[in-house]
């Protein structure tokens, strides 16, 4: 078979699957706009943010933090600063061996704040997962004061609006969840988070079309582990947390958990930001290749079907239009130009809400190559127990 004949039957796929991808993933796109893409589902626009009105309830913020003194600041500042909102910060202090803990207290006593736990975690069994055991010693801890009705666990890396936990906590009684989660909006200043963070966004919605995981008819459910704010007595009747203990993608897993017991949402948000800062490429790879392969259940198929489909969907247009000009064969030019344009259009969305030069819709294919290698080097890890290391720790 001669490439041009071969791209003849691959382009056409691939074209077909962004016109499923564009029209249907996630709910038809006509006339809601519900297509994953779309970038529509926002916290603040669905459930509106209201600053008037005190809530009375008090919240457990569990905030497990390991060597976080650089960017810890940031976050306990924007919970001390919220307004109409009783709570409880329990820290986790998950074995940091710099100035985390001191530069908390610093925080504390700055505010003049009282009402805080620093916990010191406990040694970490080989069953758990350390960001899972953080969060498990925290809940406990949460749970022995009567006071609290919710829960927030919130990373360190986390800065949030001033109002809103209270915006939180009002949404989930009126709309009766179980769980609110908000995917914070990350770093987007140096060119690597540019290139690859969109499209991390991207794929993610694109796995977890956030109408599904909101839709409590279906069993899709995710969460985005900077923000989960839920109901604490959902951990009073079960520790939801020892079902997950070595689940290194705990926030899915935690989602997974608490939709059996009722109703979550999850969506994206202006007003939930990621302080941590990805300057190169080893960052992010480091990141994504930890729970890369977890995430494709650690199967060789499961892998080889992923990136066979992000072959076809991401990289058969430049490829076939390469073959296509060289060929002078102007259907492959225009089949490869059409599944340019549409995955221009499909990838603007995110592009617009991280607010980055619109020239970057058209890396996604460049993109999509290091993710790909990420992957693999995720499963090249797992195989050969190499691990990876972070924050110190190795998985």
């Amino acid at each position: 078979m001669t490439l041009v004949n071969f791209s003849l039957i691959i382009l056409p796929l691939s074209s077909l699957i962004w016109l499923y991808l564009f029209f249907f993933h996630g709910g038809f796109i006509f006339p809601f706009f519900n297509s994953f893409w779309t970038n529509k589902i926002i916290f603040e626009k669905f459930h509106g943010f209201t600053t008037e009105k005190k809530m009375k309830n008090q919240i457990g913020i569990v905030i497990p933090a390991r060597n976080e003194e650089n960017i810890i600041t940031n976050c306990l500042e924007s919970v001390l600063n919220q307004k109409n909102v009783k709570f409880e910060i329990i820290l986790v202090d998950d074995h940091s061996n710099d100035n985390t803990v001191k530069v908390s207290k610093e925080m504390f006593k700055k505010y003049n704040f009282k009402n805080y736990v620093i916990l010191k975690n406990k040694k970490l069994p080989e069953t758990w997962n350390g960001k899972t055991w953080a969060l498990n010693n925290g809940v406990k801890k949460a749970l022995q004061n009567k006071k609290n009705k919710y829960l927030l666990f919130l990373d360190a890396d986390i800065s949030i609006d001033q109002f809103l936990i209270k915006n939180l906590q009002r949404a989930i009684e009126e709309k009766k969840y179980k769980m609110i989660s908000i995917m914070a909006k990350l770093n987007c200043s140096y060119f690597w988070e540019k290139l690859l963070i969109p499209s991390f966004i991207f794929f993610f919605q694109k796995l977890y079309p956030f109408n599904h995981v909101n839709n409590p008819e279906k069993k899709l459910a995710a969460a985005a582990g900077g923000c989960i704010f839920c109901d604490i007595s959902i951990f009073k009747k079960q520790n939801l947390l020892e079902n997950i203990n070595n689940k290194l993608i705990d926030d899915c897993n935690l989602a997974k958990e608490i939709k059996k017991i009722g109703a979550i949402w999850l969506g994206l948000s202006n007003k939930v930001k990621s302080n941590r800062k990805y300057k190169d490429l080893k960052s992010i790879w480091k990141m994504v290749e930890r729970c890369a392969y977890e995430q494709l259940g650690k199967s060789m198929i499961i892998l080889f079907f992923t990136i066979l489909m992000m072959i076809i969907i991401y990289l058969s247009w430049i490829i076939g239009l390469i073959i296509g000009i060289k060929a002078s064969n102007l259907t492959i030019v225009l089949l490869s130009l059409f599944i340019f344009v549409i995955s221009l259009i499909t990838f603007f969305p995110t592009i617009r809400f991280y607010k980055i030069n619109y020239f970057y819709c058209s890396l996604a294919f460049v993109s999509s190559i290091f993710y790909i290698l990420m992957t693999i080097s995720s499963a090249k890890n797992y195989y050969l127990n190499l691990g990876t290391v972070w924050k110190g720790r190795k998985y």
